[in-house]
């Protein structure tokens, strides 16, 4: 591949800015507009040293924009980085796993996008971010990152560096999934969302207060409105609405435009109406799937379907390996079998014995052992409500034991558990890196065990189920000591 160096667009400047300005907008209002004029020396000293602050911050910026460089060449993205230390980083194409889009409005402004590359490395080879690059060399780095590199591929002809080679792989895409206004309308009501305007309000009641004696013109208006019932019932219909339209309208920014797609290699998703984020993963590496359901989910019979992969998975807030969390639970397992073929959810598992129910009731509970010590030395004469907290423990001992099962078929693995929230997590033998069979002395003595398996990711994930029977166990122990059949290993 022929070496192409390029330095991030200009506007990676006005980024690190605005970040800068938000970082310290409260410091920024607190010293500029509540102390503007002031004759205090104090105050005076403290708003020059900031804007000294200011000033050197984008001075640095300026150069750390001036001194960060990438490299395509080899097969490999080399980044040449630091203002008083210089650092030089390289990253094989071909271990970068996922890539992740973000365009935002500023973004949209200068027409480039960020992106991220990320491998299934930790530590500075970990990931590549780019935070502004022209949109046509966002695509075409998202091209290039998403081939696989071997010889044939490096004698591939010179059509796949035009933009209309880009054009014509993104139109053999399969589109599996694209969120209607009934979904998005939807999913505002199952997420709850409208609750979100409450906090949103608290915060910026409680801010404002810091600076602005604003509690004692909120006494006088309720006090106003407190006096006639039906002004009370016109502020709380104004306020459900609000709250409607708030949670309507930023569940329709986050999810809006929300689109599934796969080729051969790759699954892509695509979100936000104002924020723009694409994310795609290589198939081979997903390495298991994990269907979550809350309680209004499962009465809903909706869900939210995880991709478990090698890399990590963007910011956790834009959650972008979730599959749109709102889908019909068939239409959900539909679209996993879609998009990966060889993994099918099997929906007849094997459910726990009897004898883990018993268990699972007879278990001393640490947590109403806790609750009734702490009230009986500082509140004895509410004693009983420690049972109120025994009775929770049970209910949700008994909804885990109606939810959990399991199943070990061939090379695949199904676990449910969850009391309040299920999750149903699916994976291969192959993609496991570490299973635990365990059995305490209280299993012991109902011929139960824990069965816990390991799957690569960034964190690590970890996942068990209780109480299955000993047999049980022992089986899946022997059951992972046959990975090495399914298993390649590439000798190079």
């Amino acid at each position: 591949m022929e070496g192409r160096t390029a330095r991030l667009h200009p506007v990676k400047m006005l980024l690190d800015f605005v970040s800068l300005i938000k970082t310290n907008f409260i410091i920024i209002f607190f010293l500029y507009v509540i102390h503007f004029g002031t004759d205090s020396k104090l105050w005076l000293a403290s708003q020059y040293l900031f804007a000294v602050f200011i000033l050197f911050a984008i001075v640095y910026n300026f150069f750390n924009w001036c001194f960060y460089r990438y490299t395509v060449k080899d097969e490999a993205i080399h980044i040449s980085s630091g203002v008083i230390k210089k650092s030089e980083r390289v990253i094989s194409l071909s271990k970068i796993q996922n890539i992740q889009k973000r365009t935002t409005v500023i973004h949209k402004l200068f027409n480039i996008s960020s992106i991220t590359m990320e491998t299934g490395e930790s530590g500075d080879n970990g990931s590549i971010a780019l935070a502004a690059v022209s949109k046509k060399e966002a695509d075409w780095l998202e091209t290039i990152a998403s081939s696989v590199y071997d010889e044939e591929i490096s004698e591939a002809s010179e059509e796949e560096k035009d933009p209309d080679y880009i054009v014509e792989t993104q139109n053999e895409r399969e589109i599996h999934f694209i969120a209607s206004k009934k979904d998005v309308l939807k999913a505002s009501f199952t997420s709850l969302s409208f609750f979100a305007l409450i906090p949103v309000v608290f915060t910026i009641y409680s801010n404002i207060e810091d600076l602005l004696p604003v509690t004692s013109i909120m006494g006088d208006w309720l006090k106003a409105i407190m006096r006639y019932w039906w002004m009370i019932a016109i502020t709380l219909v104004i306020f459900t609405f609000i709250a409607i339209a708030f949670g309507v309208i930023t569940t329709y920014w986050r999810y809006g435009k929300y689109q599934i797609l796969s080729d051969s290699k790759r699954i892509y998703i695509r979100k936000g109406l104002v924020d723009e984020v694409a994310f795609s993963i290589l198939k081979e590496k997903v390495q298991a799937i994990e269907v979550i359901q809350s309680p209004l989910k499962r009465i809903l019979r909706l869900a939210e379907v995880k991709l478990v992969s090698a890399g990590e998975t963007g910011e956790e807030d834009l959650k972008t390996n979730s599959l749109y969390p709102f889908l019909p639970v068939n239409r959900a397992y539909e679209i996993v079998h879609e998009l990966l073929p060889e993994y099918k959810i099997i929906p007849n598992m094997t459910s726990l014995p009897k004898t883990a129910l018993v268990a699972k009731m007879l278990r001393p509970s640490i947590l109403w052992l806790a609750a009734l010590i702490g009230l009986l030395i500082f509140k004895q004469n509410l004693w009983y409500v420690s049972f109120a907290v025994l009775l929770i423990v049970y209910i949700l001992r008994l909804l885990d034991f109606v939810n959990s099962s399991y199943i070990v078929k061939d090379e695949y693995m199904q676990l449910k558990t969850g009391s309040l929230q299920t999750s149903l997590f699916l994976t291969k033998r192959s993609k496991v890196i570490e299973v635990e069979v365990a059995q305490s002395r209280w299993q012991r003595r109902f011929g139960l065990a824990e069965m816990g398996i390991v799957n690569r990711s960034k964190p690590i994930v970890h996942t068990s189920i209780k109480d299955v029977p000993y047999e049980a166990a022992v089986d899946f122990y022997y059951w992972y000591k046959m990975r090495g059949k399914d298993i390649r290993i590439d000798k190079r």
